[in-house]
């Protein structure tokens, strides 16, 4: 076949494009990097590679030792759990990612404001959560389609999630309410819901907290079924516009105390209209200021060279919950009001997230109703997790729910079109 054979825009691109020639010079030494290159990357991984191998195989030979005890199934879905952490120890503990994925991060974040698959790089250095932005911006959840492909995505090795919420929640308001328990849902808005306008200059004009497109209709939702929710997202949008104080922490997925401190003030008059309390005990709740510095969980998500400067560390004041003899303050399982959440609730309260202890939400709602109150929250999963544990502690004999009038059930908004929704039976041992 010769030139004249082929179509005129062929000719035409090899007239342009032309052959390319290599040198032999120039073909060696290509090789030679290449050969070095990955056989220096075999080197390096060598000692981390052997030691995850061998967790493998051990992993291997406890999966297909289910086989025989729970058959074929459960010995399949163990060994596709063992392939997947295998993979992501790799990832993680490998030198080069650990070496060179931080230098080459902080370049582009420094240089480029790019961020990565968890974080969004906004305005001043501000870092968004990205599960945060794609709920806010995403699709209904309550659209059957999306939650048809909820329930058809995930791994194939874990039970396929219960993408709609208001089935759980209904059902939980209803053995809740034949125990004589009232509930108040408390969806926390997520941080591009109120401070949108610091990711993106377009959305500083937004007139009202920007939310998921089903977010108005769940609310409707709820509250004809005769179950009381607070929404905090106006109150605090409101609030950041007319104070210009940020409500959330620039490098954090969490809420500053000051709105921790206004959301506990708020959920406290809704307490005391909704149900009779017995009176406070003769043990009053004090509060003193403390300062907190700290970079966030999204600084961390970034995974920056240590000593990196580029993001600075947060300071913020807090107020820190005593009893009157000085005591911190802690939950009290013989309280009337349980407070059920996740992370949002545990921020300032929980020293694991980084932002001290003591000043939580439980602590500032316990301070504004002057009365103890039980606690139980999780930093993942709060759609899920929360419920599990009530339910796992009411069968094993612990009825976390005796002597209470009120549960508070907060989750940050996320869990809407993230989280696991499933139905869950409230049955007391007895």
């Amino acid at each position: 076949m010769t030139t004249r054979d082929l179509p005129a825009r062929e000719i035409q691109a090899l007239e342009q494009v032309g052959v390319t020639a290599v040198s032999r010079p120039v073909a060696v030494i290509a090789t030679l990097v290449f050969v070095i290159t990955i056989s220096g990357v075999a080197l390096f991984e060598r000692s981390v590679d052997s030691a995850v191998c061998r967790d493998f195989g051990a992993q291997m030979g406890a999966s297909l030792a289910r086989f025989d005890d729970e058959g074929l199934f459960a010995a399949n879905r163990a060994l596709l759990v063992a392939m997947d952490e295998f993979e992501r120890r790799l990832e993680e503990e490998s030198f080069l990612h650990r070496w060179l994925l931080p230098e080459l991060q902080w370049r582009l974040a420094a240089l480029s404001g790019l961020g990565n698959e968890k974080v969004y790089i906004g305005r001043s250095e501000w870092l968004f959560f990205r599960p945060d932005v794609d709920h806010v911006i995403g699709p209904g959840f309550l659209d059957p389609r999306v939650q048809l492909a909820r329930r058809r995505g995930g791994e194939a090795w874990q039970p396929a999630p219960e993408p709609d919420p208001m089935p759980a929640l209904l059902e939980f308001h209803h053995q809740l309410e034949s125990r004589g328990i009232h509930l108040i849902v408390v969806p926390t808005p997520v941080k591009p819901t109120v401070e949108a306008g610091r990711l993106s200059r377009r959305a500083e004009k937004a007139e009202s907290a920007l939310q998921n497109p089903s977010f108005a209709a769940f609310i409707d939702s709820l509250i004809e079924a005769g179950i009381e929710v607070v929404d905090l997202a106006p109150q605090l949008f409101d609030r950041q516009r007319e104070t210009g104080r940020a409500q959330y922490l620039r490098t954090d997925t969490h809420w500053t105390p000051d709105a921790v401190d206004y959301a506990a003030g708020n959920l406290a008059k809704r307490v005391q209209t909704a149900l009779s309390l017995t009176a406070p005990g003769d043990e009053p709740y004090r509060r003193r200021p403390i300062e907190l510095t700290g970079l966030g969980d999204i600084a961390d998500m970034l995974l920056l060279p240590a000593g990196s400067r580029w993001i600075e560390a947060e300071r913020v004041e807090a107020f820190m919950v005593t009893r009157l003899d000085g005591r911190t303050w802690r939950p009290q399982r013989d309280a009337e009001v349980l407070l059920l959440g996740d992370s949002f609730a545990n921020v300032f309260s929980d020293p694991s997230l980084g932002w001290g202890t003591g000043a939580g939400l439980g602590e500032q709602l316990s301070y504004h109703l002057q009365r103890p109150i039980d606690k139980l929250a999780v930093n993942a999963g709060g759609a899920f997790q929360t419920r599990r544990i009530l339910q796992r502690a009411l069968a094993g004999g612990e009825d976390r729910l005796a002597g209470k009038k009120l549960v508070i059930y907060q989750f940050a908004t996320r869990e809407l079109s993230q989280g696991d929704w499933q139905v869950l039976p409230l049955t007391p041992n007895r």
